[in-house]
């Protein structure tokens, strides 16, 4: 597919060709995401503070994004993302994520933000987006559009990922582990060893040189080792005589 699939960012610079891309864009769009309605498409895609970066296949955009930056706050909202139906299943979808993230790189931009449907989560969350806002509230609230029935996704961008390569980098990664597997694996006799007792103390045999760590089986009180029972116990009923408990002291 190489030289057959690109991505282009398109802007309202009032340009014919910039126009007709973006047209394209919010035809896709309209047809895939019905519940937005097409004014409310067309203002957004065509407003001059939105940029939209186009999926093209074979000379034929198939797909695209479409988001705001707001660059005094380091985060884009994104507001359309979709793939046309004839061309979904593809693969499409990840790459125009990942473009888009390298392109945000780029404008400086370290984190995303878009309001998700249903139909959608499962989509972003495979694009590396989640249900947390990590981001401090007073940093985006007031700078997105609030959307009735979405769920509010986050995304950061890490600017130590090469999102282009990420998928050959995994395989490299994968295919390193299960190297090392597998030579570990012929490395290693069968062999039995004794049960474990926790009284006896000290690491299990089998397990030298892993990052196995006995349970802690006590703890200190005013300098004196005690079972950490005994310890945990004396702990609650400090708690429970406490001043302020007493709303759960009654019954």
């Amino acid at each position: 597919r190489e030289g057959r699939l690109r991505f282009v960012v398109v802007k309202n610079d009032g340009l014919d060709r910039s126009l007709i891309s973006l047209i394209d864009m919010k035809s896709i769009y309209s047809k895939q995401l019905p519940k937005m309605g097409k004014e409310y498409i067309v203002r957004l895609v065509l407003d001059r503070s939105h940029t939209s970066l186009a999926c093209v296949f074979e000379g034929e955009i198939v797909g695209g994004v479409t988001y705001r930056r707001h660059a005094t706050q380091a985060f884009a909202e994104i507001a359309f993302c979709a793939v046309s139906a004839t061309h979904q299943v593809r693969g499409y979808g990840t790459r125009l994520m990942n473009q888009l993230k390298e392109h945000c790189k780029r404008e400086g931009i370290h984190f995303l933000l878009t309001y998700a449907d249903n139909h959608a989560i499962g989509y972003f969350r495979k694009q590396g987006f989640q249900k947390q806002v990590t981001m401090k509230r007073e940093r985006w609230l007031g700078y997105i559009k609030d959307y009735d029935g979405g769920t509010l996704m986050e995304c950061a961008i890490d600017t130590q990922v090469d999102y282009l390569n990420i998928r050959f980098v995994a395989e490299e990664q994968r295919r390193a582990i299960a190297e090392r597997m597998e030579a570990g694996g012929a490395q290693q006799q069968e062999a039995e060893y004794a049960g474990y007792d926790p009284a006896e103390g000290g690491v299990p045999a089998g397990l030298q040189g892993t990052s196995w760590r006995e349970s802690a089986l006590h703890c200190s009180m005013q300098g004196k080792p005690v079972p950490l029972a005994d310890c945990l116990q004396a702990v609650l009923a400090e708690v429970a005589t406490h001043p302020d408990a007493w709303p759960f002291q009654t019954a």
